[in-house]
């Protein structure tokens, strides 16, 4: 598997006008050497003053994207503000397109102390634009965004692609601990050996019992012992000071969610490990009620990829929450629900994906392991 940073690169202007191109960890020191400057609240004005020295660079060299500005001011001027001025497009977009504003074209004194009010604005426009027939999930949304602590808090320096990563692993792990759950019952009933079991004195419930808690704990401890190391060797590389930025400032300026990132770790490790027990816990049926383990282990990554398969092709629905390995996955995974404001909306009530995902995993865990042990129970040996 990649390193976690193996994707990180800049290019460092050298005093005797070359340059030297920098990766992994060199990378990441280096970058967060230059964004020390914007660590710290992010007030409006502070937004207000980095806009002023950003617009007055592309009125001096020309466009930031273009040739004309030269690395060395690009690096020494612009770089270190990017992070505060990352919000800036998105609270002034267009009310009806949704469209990002041009950072040239947004007037600073626009910002002054009105910044977080504009961000609940454009809050307001995309709901109104995602959910315009829901005003449930609109109000809800609008609701949850008001609680949120302002102003938020910046100190840059990890990337998106760290969180995808620690989704991937998730997938991975999901995918293995289904590959060892599926013999659970239908290894024995495929061998024969489950008839001689089952004569025993303890040979039905309580070996069905003794069976799955011996699985969840193996699954458990699996899972603790991958995510916690992958997530230190992430933070170790990154620095924890990262970890005290709000949501917002690494994602979109109105996510709903009033975490910093090192929280959205632990919520992300809690979420994945609530949604692999609950796709285990379907194997663990399948494993009871199917005479092999082929069949087993088919279904339960045709389950486990359902979700998945299921929003690339209709984005958010029922069907790619509510089954056990809803939280898990690419484009659908519970990182991007977090990040999304996708609604499911019954009867005049809303639900935001990120419950549904979590609710449902819940509930299937423990009704999904019930119906295994009572399966297991019923198997008529043939």
């Amino acid at each position: 598997m990649a390193h976690e940073h193996s994707f990180e690169g800049i290019n460092r202007p050298n005093e005797d006008g070359t340059v030297t191109e920098l990766d992994g960890l060199a990378a990441i020191k280096y970058k967060q050497d230059l964004y020390k400057t914007s660590a710290g609240e992010v007030t409006p004005d502070r937004i207000k003053s980095a806009l002023e020295t950003y617009q007055s660079c592309v009125r001096e060299y020309g466009p930031v994207e273009e040739e004309g500005l030269p690395l060395a001011v690009n690096i020494e001027k612009i770089v270190p503000i990017r992070p505060l001025l990352k919000g800036l497009p998105e609270a002034f977009a267009d009310p009806l397109t949704g469209i990002g504003a041009d950072l040239m074209d947004i007037d600073p004194n626009d910002i002054d102390g009105a910044y977080y009010e504009k961000c609940a604005e454009h809050l307001q426009d995309v709901m109104r634009n995602e959910q315009r027939e829901n005003e449930t999930a609109q109000q809800k949304a609008l609701e949850k965004y008001s609680e949120l602590d302002t102003p938020f808090y910046i100190h840059s320096g990890i990337s998106k692609d760290a969180f995808d990563y620690i989704e991937f692993y998730i997938l991975f792990l999901a995918i293995l601990c289904v590959a060892i759950a599926a013999p659970t019952f239908a290894g024995e009933y495929q061998t024969g050996g489950d008839s001689i079991l089952r004569t025993t004195k303890y040979g039905r419930n309580q070996l069905a019992i003794t069976k799955i808690l011996a699985a969840f704990t193996l699954f458990v401890v699996t899972f603790l012992v991958g995510i916690t190391v992958h997530i230190l060797i992430l933070d170790a590389a990154f620095r924890t000071d990262c970890l005290k930025t709000s949501f917002q400032m690494l994602y979109s300026i109105i996510n709903l969610l009033n975490i910093n990132l090192g929280q959205l770790q632990i919520i992300l490790a809690a979420a994945g490990l609530i949604s692999v027990l609950a796709t285990v816990s379907c194997t663990l049926l399948l494993s009871a009620k199917c005479k092999d383990i082929l069949t087993v282990l088919l279904i339960s990554i045709v389950v486990l990829l359902m979700p998945l398969f299921a929003y690339v092709a209709m984005e958010a629905t029922w069907l790619s929450t509510i089954l056990p390995s809803g939280g898990i996955g690419m484009q659908n995974n519970f990182l991007y629900q977090l990040a999304n404001f996708n609604y499911l909306n019954i009867g005049g009530m809303s639900f935001w994906t990120p419950h549904v995902i979590l609710i449902s995993a819940g509930i299937e865990l423990f009704v999904f392991t019930f119906l295994a042990i009572h399966s297991y129970c019923r198997h008529q040996v043939a």
